[in-house]
């Protein structure tokens, strides 16, 4: 029997928020036969390219469950499972979700099992300069190597500036040089490309 998993904030967007804490939300939306399976649902997230896990827990407090999340007609035949975990996080994060219905069987990838892609946490304003990385390949996916990255202090708060520099051949003569160069995508594949 087919589960549909939706989150809160979303998988396969940039959402943009206030705090560097959230409640992360998960909805499996099962048969009403299967409600009552010990089902598992657990939130993988990176800040750069190291990838953490975080069980996530079973909430059955309504008040607490995100609108986005809520349908004002339910289905008879489907159940809603909500599964909350608060994350603190300082840079952009990319997340998503992996559940089961026991801890017998097998884990499944939201990505692989329904295609959602990943989901990107992105603080609305950063005030602290401590809490930005000076690392630009913390923010762009796939940075090409043969790019010399510097950061740069900016007058405005929160707000970090690169330069960046690569090897080019000199000018023949009177004939100048070009040179292509790939940078590497913001954020990681598809954010936006839709």
């Amino acid at each position: 029997m087919k589960v549909v998993v939706v989150t809160f904030p979303g998988l396969g967007q940039v959402t943009k928020i206030d705090y560097n804490t959230t409640v992360f939300t998960a909805l499996l939306e099962v048969h009403v036969s299967r409600s009552e399976d010990p089902w598992q649902v657990s939130l993988w997230y990176a800040e750069g390219t190291e990838w953490h896990e975080t069980p996530m827990v079973l909430s059955s407090d309504p008040k607490s469950h995100p609108i986005s999340l809520q349908s004002p007609q339910p289905s008879p035949n489907l159940h809603k499972l909500y599964f909350t975990v608060p994350l603190t996080f300082r840079l952009h994060t990319n997340f998503t979700i992996k559940f089961r219905s026991s801890p017998d069987q097998k884990w499944k990838w939201v990505k692989e099992y329904q295609g959602s892609p990943d989901g990107t946490i992105l603080l609305r304003s950063v005030t602290s300069q401590e809490l930005i990385s000076n690392e630009l390949g913390d923010y762009i996916e796939g940075l090409n190597p043969n790019l010399q990255s510097k950061s740069h202090r900016s007058q405005s708060p929160g707000t970090t500036l690169w330069s960046l520099e690569a090897p080019i051949d000199a000018a023949d003569g009177q004939k100048s040089n070009f040179k292509d160069i790939k940078f590497g995508l913001p954020w990681g594949l598809g954010k936006f490309s839709r």
